[in-house]
């Protein structure tokens, strides 16, 4: 029979387009996926403090006003006439704000738009890291790589919820990386100015961002260092070039590096005797999988997160990061000097990132913990196909590596996919405990237009979400001025105008708060008390209304 397959000059662009096809499909079964298997997510659980800041600056921008108080040290320019968010934080930039604005203007400013978003963001990111990997490491790398991301929760659930501001990052990482493959094979100059665009970009976004860059670069120059000197060996201007798009995405945080340093240095910035075991537990629970399942069933109480064990994880992911780091680690004698350098490349930057997370002041969540991602998706991806195209050139007996390799993989993202399913059910039960409860929502539904009503948060937690959910309500958040807006000790503020928010105890963060917490958990025949309630019946925060005297 004679075959279709053309060869010959054009052999080869046949095979590349029809790879292609394959992976845009691969990658269009996941996206689709991840929308379908995130449906519940559009409204539960709810909106968290750190979701609606950035969500609300951009609103702010789009209605042309701004409505309550931001978190102070936010930037804002006006342009257009109304305001723009430059940054949310000094190490903060405002890109997430940014990346919200279209879609606010298209299709409304609310929850279900919000995640959406973040979902079309983080699937975009995928599709960059699968082309990337194609690129680099070849088809069954990437299809390996892409599934092994896409069903892992830590990307899952900050892909759709995106605390953190793990999503711009996503982007930026993945853009850079599939440029950088781009530039090593093509050598245009556009690609690398981009590629250097992209990460300036991704130091902008946040300035942890540095940690990524400063790992990958390092293993970089060890591990390509004569190759990257011959590529650029009479290209100044090209590398020139290159660190222009780099300045010019990251300038406007640059000019901050001086304060942020000074306080990085001066400790303020750690959480104390305690940080390192934090940090050991995020790094854990983020490749078991488990983090999330954890953070939701605590309700955002960071220090009980990991005082019980749970059989919610996926022991395969550990399992297979660590056979995969050590296979990798094998091949970096290997006498193919191409494998052993993506070896030795892999295992060095992962590494590296993993320690200056360890070593970054107050890296304790695990937006920090998952800078190192993706690159242990890779590693296991390539590990696999080493295994495969090792043995199946072998000449000792016959083994059925490629139907184990395929189980092992289907093991995986089985495994990934059933904490992603525990986690999930859990949220539907309790609509989000605590800080993350979805029965603020239904508070701020109630009284989302009336123009009457004072709100007053008496903690952390609550402005943000009122200011992005609601339009009428004039809201008061004292508690950003901590020791002296609400001094610890001093009698209660009783004002019968306003409606004040506090949570219980166990969720409340600002220690000013607690004399609210106790009258509100007590009673008190001076106030109308009513609790909000969790899908489970627990309480998520109290609201007082002082009663006239």
């Amino acid at each position: 029979m004679m075959s279709t397959k053309p060869e010959g000059p054009g052999a080869e662009a046949f095979s590349r387009r029809h790879e292609l096809i394959l992976l845009l499909a691969v990658w269009a079964v996941l996206a689709t996926s991840i929308v379908l298997l995130a449906k519940q997510n559009l409204s539960v659980p709810g909106l968290y403090y750190d979701e609606a800041v950035f969500a609300g600056l951009a609103k702010d921008f789009i209605t042309g006003h701004v409505h309550g108080q931001h978190m102070p040290n936010n930037e804002v320019v006006v342009f257009l006439g109304r305001p723009f968010p430059v940054f949310v934080q000094p190490y903060l930039g405002a890109l997430k704000s940014w990346m919200l604005m279209p879609a606010f203007t298209l299709f409304g400013i609310n929850v279900a738009v919000l995640r959406l978003t973040n979902l079309c963001w983080a699937s975009i990111a995928l599709l960059l890291f699968m082309l990337a990997t194609w690129r680099w490491l070849g088809i069954r790398a990437a299809l390996i790589a892409g599934p092994v991301l896409a069903t892992d929760p830590a990307y899952f659930f900050l892909g759709v919820l995106d605390w953190g501001v793990t999503g711009p990052s996503f982007i930026c990482r993945c853009a850079s990386f599939y440029l950088i493959v781009r530039w090593c094979r093509q050598k245009r100059a556009a690609q690398l100015f981009f590629a250097a665009f992209f990460a300036g970009l991704g130091f902008f976004n946040k300035i942890d961002f540095a940690v990524l860059l400063i790992g990958s670069v390092i293993a970089g120059t060890l591990c390509y260092g004569r190759l990257l000197r011959r590529a650029l060996r009479g290209q100044l201007p090209v590398a020139a070039f290159a660190c222009l798009g780099f300045l010019l995405a990251a300038s406007p945080i640059l000019f901050k590096m001086p304060g942020l340093l000074s306080y990085g240095l001066s400790g303020k910035a750690s959480s104390g005797s305690a940080e390192f075991a934090d940090k050991l537990h995020t790094m854990v629970s983020t490749y078991d999988g488990s983090y999330f399942y954890r953070l939701m069933d605590a309700g955002g109480a960071f220090e009980k997160m990991f005082q019980e064990a749970t059989q919610i994880r996926s022991l395969a992911g550990v399992i297979f990061l660590i056979a995969s780091s050590a296979w990798l680690l094998a091949m970096t004698a290997s006498r193919r000097k191409s494998r052993a350098r993506v070896a030795r490349f892999l295992l060095l930057a992962a590494a590296l990132i993993t320690i200056g997370v360890f070593v970054l002041p107050g890296a304790v969540r695990i937006h920090h913990a998952v800078l190192v991602f993706p690159l242990p998706q890779v590693v296991i991806a390539v590990a696999i196909t080493s295994v495969w195209k090792s043995r199946s050139t072998s000449k000792r007996p016959p083994v059925a590596v490629r139907p184990l390799a395929l189980l092992a993989i289907a093991l995986l993202v089985a495994s990934q996919l059933w904490v992603i399913s525990k986690t999930q059910t859990l949220i539907r039960e309790t609509g989000g405990r605590g800080r993350w409860s979805d029965s603020l929502d239904a508070f701020c539904r109630e009284h989302r237009h009336r123009t009457d009503l004072k709100i007053v948060s008496l903690d952390w937690g609550f402005n943000e979400q009122l200011a992005f959910l609601t339009n009428g309500p004039k809201l008061y958040e004292p508690v950003w001025a901590l020791g002296h807006s609400i001094p610890a000790g001093t009698p209660l503020v009783k004002n019968p105008s306003s409606l004040y928010l506090v949570h219980p105890h166990e969720y409340a963060v600002a220690p000013e708060s607690a004399p609210y917490s106790y009258f509100a958990e007590n009673g008190d025949d001076d106030a109308e008390i009513q609790p909000y309630f969790d899908r489970q019946g627990q309480v998520a925060f109290y609201t007082i209304r002082f009663r006239p005297q």
